[in-house]
C-alpha cells in the first residue's frame, strides 16, 4: 500500500515537473503577472482546441479566501467563432504551480466572446495556431 501511495505521489510531481511552460503574455495588471501555455498539451479537433495555461502572480492573489501565486486553467477555444471557455482550474499557494494546491474546480463554464488585445486572445492565437496574428500581441 506505502509503495502504491509513494508511486501516486511520484507520478503527480513529475506530471507536473514536466509540464513545459512557454510565455504567452507578460502584463502588469494586479500587481503583475505571466501567462503561460503548456505546448503538449494543445489538442485541436476541426475549430475547437483545447489546452493548459498557467497565470503565474508577482503579488499574492485571493479567490473566496483562497490566498494562491499561480493559477492552472484547462480552456477550451472555438478556434473560427473567438470564444473561450474554462473547463476546470487549480489555485497554487507558490508560484509556477508549485506548493499547495489550494483549490480547484472542474465545471465547465460559458462560452466568452475573446477581446481583441485581451489575455485570452494571446491564449487563443497559441492555442488555435495563428501565427500571422503573433505580431499583433
Amino acid at each position: 500500500m506505502k509503495k502504491l501511495l509513494l508511486t501516486i505521489m511520484l507520478f503527480c510531481l513529475s506530471t507536473s515537473i514536466m509540464a513545459e511552460w512557454t510565455q504567452v503574455l507578460k502584463r502588469d495588471d494586479k500587481g503583475g503577472f505571466t501567462v503561460y501555455a503548456d505546448m503538449q498539451t494543445i489538442r485541436k479537433v476541426g475549430n475547437v482546441a483545447k489546452m493548459w495555461t498557467l497565470v503565474d502572480y508577482k503579488l499574492e492573489q485571493e479567490d473566496t479566501g483562497a490566498n494562491f501565486l499561480s493559477k492552472k486553467v484547462r480552456k477550451k477555444y472555438n478556434c473560427q467563432n473567438r470564444h473561450t471557455k474554462e473547463l476546470a482550474y487549480k489555485l497554487y499557494s507558490w508560484n509556477m504551480g508549485g506548493g499547495e494546491q489550494i483549490r480547484s474546480y472542474s465545471q465547465p463554464q460559458e462560452w466568452i466572446k475573446i477581446t481583441p488585445g485581451s489575455v485570452e486572445e494571446a491564449e487563443w492565437i497559441v492555442a488555435c495556431g495563428h501565427p500571422e496574428l503573433d505580431d499583433q500581441r
